[in-house]
């Protein structure tokens, strides 16, 4: 306990000391810059000084409803020299000229500027609301507005007009690279499939690394419970949903990303992965404005001649199974009976004569199946959002209705959202009020993932056709993966005519928002919110598909007769029909008590305060259940099955057993509910808007962890700060608008909702084999698991300088996660596999840096921008993952229960390496003899030692002696981890007059991926006749010498590649790799660089100028020509796959497509 307490302390020494390093920097780093830029400002203020007299103006300013305005800015305008107004709302100012301009700011409100002269004295000064300024100078944390001069947290604001992407359906799809310190992975360019989202790193192993989403002060939940498990697989394809897939993008004014313990805290638990808060567009003071925009989108299919496509065409094809039959491999055991390897083997045993074999063969080299195009399309997808919005200075109103269409490469594919939106906000004498409602229906139609069209239409060989002479579908024989023991007829067109996964999600919430002012410097707010969403997924699969004849046990070979049922049969009629119903209910009620006052005349002292108590609730309940005999074009209906004759056997056994064992066909009932209760605080002071202090604590109780914990109360707090240099130590120079340092520290925790203190029993049915009541252990008593604790330090630059020219900021970033929960291999006498126990250490650090410079801007008359316009913003934003373990030391495994599976995938956990490392074999080369590959640490006769008796010690004997994880690390090597340690982009704005060009460009570095497998789970160097091979095959080994110019296997013999099949290390408890073919597709060979460089979007926007919409009675128009993923610049060891296709699945998804779009918006 002491070791793992001075650990805690050196690692918070170790970041003290970078965030000190970083400040002195940061401090030198101004003082040279002050020292060597002029200070006009002063000068020129000095200069007026002595020549003028100085005068005396006092007054008072006012809002619209006549009440007092305190902290109101009053200064001469073009200078620094000013004041600000009392608590009741006076000021008085002495000016050194006799003549000039007053302006007069404050937030939300329209800045005034007023003339005077030596005559003016008093003032009284009206300052009206300004919604647009309001918004762009506060950012929302969703529990309030944060002024961003007090800003002490680390936030990124994006407004939603800079990163619309027309053609893109959901907002989490447009952030690829725009918020620094975010890793973005698009693993499936799949319509509707959700992007994997991390900020600032993993701080959990078993919990979800996914950012917590707010909407206008709501948080939202996702349709489907997920596991954790499956969110942190990166080769996982969410096509499920997530909580703001069913939210119109057209509907969203900004959001703001909280990235630090100060900004996130307030949230409790849930928010130690970011937190992403959505503002959605409101209603604006004057007459009703009507908006329309539509947006049509091409999304282009891969093609064979694509560089992303590497492939052989059918002569290649042929050609490497007439080397196959060479060297006598398999032929007489098809596995797919098809292809050359079949007509030969009909040939051979006399089944077509010699003129119609080689009739075949030609026709076969020369077919060139267009797999990608039979089952790919060009795909055009549109988008309708049609919105109505005005009102009145009490009363503000927005209401939307969206419609889009998305239309998938793969066909059948498609995804079909209806959205509706309402937003009414009043204010009225001391009430702030306002209401949401949101509503949406997503239709979505999937092919089902055990058809895996993409990976068939890539992997199937050229060489076989789809159709027969005669126009008609061609099936061939294929083996049941299972058990091999039944050839069925399969046709992949048929088999997609006849499955389906259709997704249907349908989701409506509501939020109510009350603010009673009881006095100026104290308020009282109330929000109620309430949302239910209903999940429905149906996979079907027809009773003429092959995976129903497989459950059918049907044998009919050469036809597609799906007329015969066996006696064995799992399916004896009609089709499976899989149905899985998801409903999520929730809602929050939340109170909150605010006080805010200046403690002084002067208003130098502003001190703020609030209390906030929360109520929510999370309730997922589902059904799941599995039906065979489907028949849907019989009224959908369910055919009944005689399971018993007359003298009462069981005639299908089989499907007997399958409706009485698997729980899938009895239905799966789930019930999940999270209770939370929170209690907020939260303290602001600013001293003269230049020293600001804010501390935030809460305390959580809920049924989730409230009892599964010996440390009940776990307070998760922060305290951070602000300087506001240019108020007071550099308040006169005249290039800095704002230059700020921020920092803050605080202190998060987590508990698992898998685990429980004491024993739960789920209690079940009767036995299939005892006939008996049963129970099974759900969650082993695990009184003394701790928090997931995780501590983090923030500081950060921010600066606006030359008259907001060049804006940004540079931060700096410590995350360290103690007692972080892993799962531990127990007795199965204990009932579990596996244990929950607090035992891992995390690192996370990183620079993230955003600026936004405009070099030229040429305005107009009134401010309009008429000339040209340049406005360039790169960002980047780094995350160094680290696993710890001083006492095991680097590259130390720390699971104690591991398989050689899990070094390949990135699934093993080693101290001193990132989440998600893999490693790979080491390549040594071919052999020049046959061909074969090589790897190091494979040849069990070679001496590596002696013994402890001095004998030679064989590396067989030396493994024998090691374990599992010390094997693993000798024969293979580490390779890198699967995600980006940096990510970012660069993204220009260019204007003149009413045309518009903007463009993105984003970059990853720091990954590595596995090229596309060459061999497959085959496992084995000779692939069926119905699959195609990576181009690389045609330059593999074919003679000796060939080892110097390739490294490309060549084929064996069939003796010597038997052989193979069965190494010596096989079934041995060292067991390290599957075969040879298996290490060379996880080989160093086959690893690439994951960096890209993007043009994510490209736009051309041609604004209508006023003039012509008057005429056509419009008030504004545009046109707008975009593009998204227009070109992908990478490692040419790639060669054309797409870095975000990961070779560590034999499954490959379809890469994220080009789009091209036309769109237009209008308002009335």
């Amino acid at each position: 306990m002491e070791k793992k307490r001075n650990c805690a302390w050196s690692c918070y020494w170790i970041a003290w000391r970078k965030m000190l390093m970083f400040t002195k920097l940061l401090g030198i780093l101004l003082f040279v810059v002050c020292m060597f830029l002029p200070a006009r400002g002063i000068a020129q203020e000095r200069v007026v000084s002595e020549k003028e007299k100085s005068k005396v103006i006092q007054g008072w300013v006012y809002d619209k409803n006549k009440q007092v305005l305190p902290g109101v800015s009053v200064k001469i305008a073009g200078t620094s020299i000013g004041t600000s107004t009392n608590v009741k709302g006076w000021f008085r100012i002495t000016l050194p000229i006799q003549r000039g301009s007053l302006e007069f700011s404050f937030i939300g409100l329209k800045k005034q500027l007023i003339n005077f002269t030596e005559k003016t004295d008093t003032l009284q000064i009206v300052l009206e609301e300004d919604l647009m300024e309001l918004e762009e100078v506060t950012v929302s944390t969703g529990y309030y507005k944060v002024d961003k001069r007090h800003l002490t947290s680390s936030v990124t604001t994006l407004k939603m007009d800079d990163i619309m992407q027309p053609g893109v359906g959901t907002l989490d799809q447009m952030l690829e690279g725009r918020i620094p310190g975010m890793i973005f992975m698009q693993n499936s360019g799949q319509v509707g499939a959700a992007p994997k989202i991390k900020i600032r790193g993993t701080t959990t192993l078993l919990g979800s690394t996914a950012p917590l989403w707010v909407l206008d002060g709501v948080i939202l939940t996702d349709p489907v419970n997920v596991d954790p498990a499956s969110i942190n697989d990166l080769d996982f394809v969410n096509l499920l949903g997530n909580a703001i897939s069913g939210l119109n993008p057209e509907d969203i004014e900004k959001l703001d990303v909280l990235k630090d313990a100060s900004a996130t805290a307030i949230y409790g638990p849930k928010a130690s992965n970011g937190v992403i808060v959505i503002t959605t567009k409101k209603g604006k003071v004057g007459a009703p404005t009507v908006s329309y925009s539509l947006s049509g989108t091409y999304r282009q299919r891969p093609r064979y001649t694509d560089r992303s496509v590497d492939v052989m065409n059918s002569q290649e094809r042929i050609d490497f199974s007439k080397e196959v039959v060479r060297k006598k491999q398999l032929v007489p055991n098809l596995t797919s009976y098809v292809g050359y390897e079949a007509a030969y083997n009909d040939y051979v045993n006399g089944v077509i004569s010699p003129d119609e074999f080689i009739r075949k063969v030609k026709y076969m080299e020369t077919v060139n199946t267009d797999w990608l195009g039979l089952l790919m399309q060009d795909t055009y997808s549109h988008a309708h959002t049609l919105s109505v919005s005005g009102g009145s200075e009490n009363v503000r109103y927005y209401t939307s209705l969206g419609y889009s269409a998305e239309n998938g490469n793969l066909k059948g594919e498609e995804n079909n959202r209806y959205s509706a939106m309402a937003k009414v906000d009043i204010n009225y004498n001391k009430f702030i009020l306002s209401f949401n409602l949101n509503g949406n229906v997503q239709k979505r139609q999937y092919t089902p993932q055990e058809v895996g069209l993409m990976s068939y239409a890539l992997n199937t060989a050229r060489s076989v056709g789809a159709y027969n002479e005669d126009g008609s579908l061609m099936f061939y024989q294929r083996d049941n993966n299972l058990d091999h023991m039944y050839s069925k007829p399969f046709s992949i067109i048929n088999e997609r005519k006849n499955t389906d996964d259709d997704v249907q999600t349908n989701a409506i919430s509501a939020s109510a928002n009350v603010e009673y002012r009881l006095i100026p410097s104290l308020k009282v707010g109330m929000q109620f919110s309430y949302g239910v969403s209903n999940f429905e997924e149906k996979v079907y699969f027809g009773e003429k598909s092959w995976y129903a004849a497989n459950l059918k046990r049907e044998y009919a070979p050469g036809t597609a007769n799906f007329g015969y049922i066996a006696a064995n049969s799992g399916m004896p009629v009609g089709g499976e029909l899989r149905l899985n119903n998801t409903k999520n209910e929730n809602y929050s009620i939340r109170a909150n008590l605010a006080f805010n006052k200046f403690l002084d005349k002067e208003n130098s002292h502003q001190f703020q305060a609030s209390v906030i108590g929360e109520l929510s609730s999370t309730l997922y309940t589902g059904f799941a259940i599995t039906k065979r005999g489907y028949i849907p074009e019989r009224g959908m209906l369910f055919d009944d099955v005689n399971l018993s004759d007359s003298w009462g056997y069981v005639s299908y056994p089989d499907y007997d057993n399958w409706l009485k064992t698997n729980s899938a066909a009895k239905g799966i009932l789930t019930h999940n509910l999270t209770r939370q209760v929170g209690l907020v605080g939260t303290l602001f002071y600013a001293y003269k808007d230049a020293y600001i202090f804010n501390a935030n604590m809460r305390i959580d109780g809920s049924n989730k962890f409230g009892d599964a914990s010996n440390e009940k109360l776990n307070p998760i707090w922060s305290v951070s700060g602000r300087w506001n240099i240019h108020e007071n130590l550099l308040s006169n120079k005249w290039w800095i608008n704002t230059l700020a340092l921020k920092a803050s520290f605080g202190y998060q925790g987590n508990m698992s909702a898998q685990d429980s203190p004491n024993l739960i029993v789920q209690r079940k049915g009767t036995h299939w084999a005892f006939n008996e009541l049963y129970s099974s252990i759900k969650y082993y008593p695990n009184p003394h698991l701790k928090w997931e604790k995780t501590s983090t330090y923030n500081i950060e630059l921010e600066y606006s300088l030359f008259n907001n020219k060049l804006v940004g900021n540079f931060s700096y970033y410590y995350r360290h996660t103690t007692d972080a929960f892993m799962s531990k291999t127990v007795s199965r006498i204990n009932g579990v596999s596996s244990y929950t126990v607090n035992q891992g250490t995390l690192n996370n650090q990183g620079f993230e840096f955003d600026i936004n410079y405009t070099p030229i801007e040429n305005l107009g008359a009134g401010g309009e921008k008429r000339g040209f316009v340049w406005r360039i913003n790169p960002n980047f934003g780094s995350v160094f993952n680290q696993l710890v373990d001083k006492v095991k030391g680097k590259d130390k495994v720390l699971q104690d229960e591991i398989r050689y599976g899990d070094y390949l995938d990135g699934r093993v956990q080693v101290s001193g390496r990132p989440v998600n490392t893999f490693y790979s074999y080491k390549f040594t080369g071919l052999d020049p003899k046959d061909g074969r590959p090589t790897f190091y640490g494979t040849d069990a006769d070679e001496i590596v030692g002696k013994d402890k008796n001095g004998n030679d010690l064989t590396r067989q004997r030396a493994y024998e002696l090691m374990t599992l994880g010390e094997v693993c690390m000798e024969v293979m090597e580490h390779s890198g981890c699967r995600e980006p340690f940096l990510q970012g982009s660069i993204s220009n704005y260019l204007g003149w007059r009413n045309w518009g060009l903007s463009f993105n460009l984003a970059y990853s570095v720091g990954s590595k991926i596995r090229l596309l497998q060459m061999y497959g789970s085959n496992n084995s160097a000779v692939l069926p006749p119905v699959t195609n091979m990576r181009g690389e095959f045609v330059n593999r080994w074919q003679r000796p010498g060939d080892e110097e110019y390739t490294n490309v296997p060549g084929l064996l013999d069939a003796k010597s590649y038997n052989r193979t099949k069965t190494p010596w290390w096989n079934d041995k408890p060292y067991e390290f790799a599957g075969t040879i073919w298996n290490m060379y597709d996880n080989s160093n060979l086959r690893v690439a660089s994951g960096d890209y460089l993007k043009l994510t979007s490209l736009s051309l926007r041609y604004v209508v100028p006023e003039r012509i919409c008057h005429k056509m009675y419009m008030k504004s128009a545009y046109l707008n020509v975009s593009g998204t993923n227009l070109f992908t610049i990478c490692s040419k060891k790639l060669k054309g796959q797409d870095p975000s296709q990961s070779g560590s699945s034999e499954l490959i998804n379809i890469s994220v497509r080009p789009t091209y779009s036309l769109s237009l918006n209008v308002t009335f």
